[in-house]
């Protein structure tokens, strides 16, 4: 027997609706869904473990081939056999292939072109990860399944970090690789949060309590992960995102609540420490070096202002042209041998190295998330409570957005996984959103005026469904 989704139509009405399958939620479903799904798909996931967990790293048994370039290639290659269709045709496709013409051309002028197109391969990695992601998970079933295997490689870090900070540690990191530091890790969990609390909020009408309860360990952990780095960068970000998600809400008194019982709670969990670095930020030694390094990477960009020093140039052109000097934050490797420190801004980066231009590409590109994802909300508009599910996974998207531009401002990550995982999650989701709208026949526009068996009879009194009325809800395929 078909399932019956209560769907909000225009007005404030319900409608029923035929929904003929669920997103699986047992880990028996979820498998079985997996295996269900072409090749592409499953390298894919395979690929997005080996490149987060790095198990390859971990055991040394297993370092005897480049799994995460193996598996990314297969899933090219899977993807051209079953015929591959450009399903993604958002503005993030033209704005990535200008992003990497400024790449080249930077390049090509760089301080010392050898550096820069030893690393080149770096920023290719990333554009085909785009490519994959967006063209891949064009429908719900497939985002939903990756989102699964994508919320359970962070939770190994996130258990990690939780760990850490009850065991009464500091500087908790990532698996080896991208997240080993505690910055990059807290920016990693900025991004995992809200994807965690969001999909909880989609998916709790399906949900029994206890089930609830358990998923509600995901984003505490990730919390929790967050002050067990120490990154004040991270937790200035993760305050920002909650109070965009209060600003977003439309239980603000609720939320303002929740607000002011977690905020005291983490701040006294916060060690004293951390509290102290909190209380000279922009004195400590630390601080300084960091306002230095931006200082030097905007003379940098100002004396390069078209494609900056070059791609990956940063370090070359530092050490050349800005000799040590006495009272310089340097960390020494051996006597008379130190390493030049990144710029610690992720702005500062892209402008140095790339130049105006390229800051210029880079700034829009972050901006195109917010856009697709604000564009495939007007998509999912018409379906209801149907799209709730695709409707909260842009929402998360926007603050995972919000996590990188503040905790991306003390850290050197452009050239992470950050940005274009989340520009491709957010082009593939706007896929997933038109299929389902075309399946549905909106065709993607919300009607224009209420359907005639939706229309209050002239002289009667609206009836307002309020949250009795209410029916659990299912969410189709997509």
């Amino acid at each position: 027997m078909a399932r019956v989704l209560a769907s909000r139509a225009v007005g404030g009405a319900y409608a029923a609706r035929p929904l003929p399958s669920s997103l699986p939620l047992t880990l028996t479903g979820i498998w079985r869904a997996f295996w269900a799904e072409p090749w592409s798909f499953k390298w894919l996931c395979l690929y997005v473990f080996f490149e987060y967990v790095r198990p390859q790293q971990i055991y040394p048994i297993l370092q005897f081939l480049p799994w995460a370039k193996l598996t990314i290639a297969a899933a090219c290659l899977a993807l051209i056999a079953e015929g591959l269709v450009i399903r993604s045709k958002t503005i993030a496709n033209w704005l990535l292939l200008l992003f990497a013409v400024v790449v080249l051309l930077s390049s090509a002028l760089a301080y010392v072109p050898s550096i820069a197109f030893d690393k080149i391969d770096v920023m290719a990695n990333w554009l085909i990860v785009f490519f994959l992601l967006a063209n891949t998970l064009t429908d719900q079933r497939k985002f939903y399944l990756f989102l699964v295997f994508f919320l359970l490689w962070s939770t190994k870090m996130s258990q990690h970090g939780a760990r850490s900070f009850l065991m009464g540690f500091g500087g908790a990191g990532g698996a080896p690789g991208w997240f080993q530091n505690s910055g990059e890790f807290a920016l990693q969990m900025c991004i995992y949060v809200p994807l965690s609390l969001h999909a909880i909020m989609a998916l709790r009408p399906m949900l029994s309590k206890p089930k609830l309860a358990l998923l509600a360990l995901l984003p505490i952990s990730g919390v929790l992960g967050i002050v067990g780095s120490s990154s004040r960068g991270g937790l200035l970000a993760m305050a920002c995102i909650g109070l965009w998600m209060l600003l977003r809400s439309r239980r603000k008194m609720r939320g303002l609540l929740a607000l002011a019982v977690a905020t005291p709670i983490i701040w006294f969990a916060i060690p004293q420490y951390q509290k102290e670095r909190f209380r000279t930020a922009g004195e400590d030694e630390t601080s300084r070096s960091r306002l230095l390094y931006w200082k030097r990477g905007l003379e940098m960009a100002n004396s390069h202002p078209a494609l900056g020093v070059g791609y990956e140039n940063w370090a070359a052109y530092y050490r050349d042209r800005y000799p040590l000097k006495e009272g310089d934050h340097v960390r020494w490797i051996a006597p008379g041998q130190y390493i030049v420190e990144v710029s610690h801004n992720s702005f500062i980066e892209v402008v140095s190295q790339l130049g105006y231009v390229g800051l210029a590409v880079f700034v829009v590109i972050i901006g195109s998330i917010w856009r697709i994802n604000r564009r495939t909300r007007r998509v999912l508009a018409a379906l209801g409570e149907r799209a709730r599910f695709l409707r909260e996974m842009s929402y998360a998207l926007d603050s995972g957005v919000i996590g990188f531009v503040v905790a991306g401002f003390f850290m050197a990550v452009a050239f992470y996984p950050f940005v274009w995982f989340q520009i491709g999650m957010a082009a593939a989701l706007h896929a997933a959103a038109l299929r389902m709208a075309a399946a549905d026949g909106t065709g993607g526009t919300p009607p224009t005026r209420m359907p005639a068996r939706m229309q209050t009879p002239a002289g009667a009194v609206p009836r307002v469904a309020g949250w009795r009325s209410r029916r659990r809800v299912s969410f189709g395929t997509g």
